[in-house]
């Protein structure tokens, strides 16, 4: 079993290529008033349900240890069993997800891929005149990697007594506040390229935070939306408002992605555009491997089906004819297979609510590697 504070496309495409059934289970873990059942008797009944539509004994009582260690009010808990065993799970802290299970030849992840996409890739740098604090977040997720940069001078202090050495001492120490933010620079560079964050949060000393933005490689200050938090180095109690802060900081980040790949894929969508839509064109895309990112709505094509093969490009709709043998093909919900699809064939994949403005006729489309011409 995998159990994650990271939920890396990497691991996505793991359990993807797992053998299933699956059974897919996202269950909250907070206690609610409004709710008559308390957590346990929800999840047993959630289990009861699941043995009534097939589920397997041995992958609802894998599931169930997997609950039994999850910590009550930790957010949704999100996991996929299969052949007994639970193949991977995470606890999405803040999802709005609720109590949601599955079972059919895919996991579901459309929850999960919207949770994600929410919480982007970032770094997080509380710096001072002598170094840095650093967070590294890998897109979805939900424990950051802790660096710490030390500069090289350690004269930081200005205020020395002493008449005319007064200004050497000034002079010396703006100097080593210089040369620690040309460190620290360094570090955030490698640091946001490690796990490809275009979000940098910084908190910090306000003269530490002008030297360091100064020093920046070019890269950064072009790509990269830096954003202020609040708090310091020092254990000054701001710790627990910079998280919040990061977190909504964080979501704003994923909804502006939303936003300006919506705009991007108006302007594309033409007969030729680098854009699809609709179910067959789609399909067809990503059946050609062409696709760079999948655009899918979370609800309308519920009930619509595709066939999929082993092959990542093994794709078509089940309401038309597979123009190829169908043996060894299986049947799924349209949106697990076109998930599957748009993953093994390294595409990334944006989730889209429903009534979301400028979102894909029959809830599906995407942005294409190449031109593609609409039959």
């Amino acid at each position: 079993m995998t159990t994650g504070t990271e939920a890396g496309t990497e691991v996505l495409r793991e359990l993807l290529a797992a053998p299933g059934p699956f059974l897919s289970v996202y269950f909250d873990l907070d206690v609610r008033p409004e709710m008559d059942l308390d957590v346990e008797e929800r999840w047993q009944g959630l289990c009861r349900d699941l043995a009534t539509h097939g589920a397997t004994r041995g992958d609802l009582d894998a599931l169930t240890q997997r609950f039994l260690t999850s910590q009550p009010g930790s957010g949704v808990l999100a996991a996929f069993a299969a052949g007994g065993e639970v193949t991977f799970s995470a606890v999405l802290p803040g999802c709005e997800q609720r109590d949601l299970a599955t079972s059919g030849p895919l996991p579901h992840l459309l929850p999960l891929l919207a949770w994600r996409q929410d919480h982007p890739a970032h770094v997080v740098a509380v710096v001072d005149r002598s170094g840095a604090d650093l967070q590294l977040f890998p897109a979805g997720a939900t424990e950051g990697l802790r660096r710490t940069v030390t500069g090289p001078d350690d004269e930081i202090e200005r205020n020395r007594p002493g008449g005319t050495s007064q200004m050497r001492y000034q002079h010396r120490a703006e100097d080593s506040w210089e040369h620690n933010a040309v460190k620290v620079a360094e570090a955030l560079g490698t640091a946001l390229a490690e796990v490809d964050a275009h979000v940098l949060m910084l908190a910090g000393d306000v003269r530490a935070r002008q030297y360091l933005t100064k020093h920046l490689p070019t890269r950064v200050r072009h790509d990269v939306s830096i954003r202020p938090v609040s708090g310091s180095r020092s254990p000054d109690g701001a710790r627990p408002q910079r998280a919040v802060q990061v977190d909504a900081e964080t979501h704003r980040a994923g909804q502006e992605e939303t936003t300006a790949l919506l705009h991007a894929y108006g302007e594309e969508l033409s007969p030729r555009g680098h854009a699809v839509e609709g179910i067959y064109a789609t399909l067809r895309a990503l059946a050609d491997g062409q696709l760079r990112t999948l655009l899918i709505t979370a609800a309308p094509n519920a009930r619509r089906s595709a066939w999929f093969g082993p092959e990542p490009t093994a794709i078509a709709d089940a309401g038309t004819a597979f123009t190829e043998d169908t043996k060894g093909l299986v049947r799924a919900p349209l949106a697990d297979a076109a998930v599957r699809a748009a993953l093994l064939t390294g595409a990334d994949v944006r989730v889209l609510q429903p009534g979301t403005p400028g979102a894909p006729a029959q809830g599906i489309g995407g942005l294409t590697r190449y031109t593609h011409i609409q039959a």
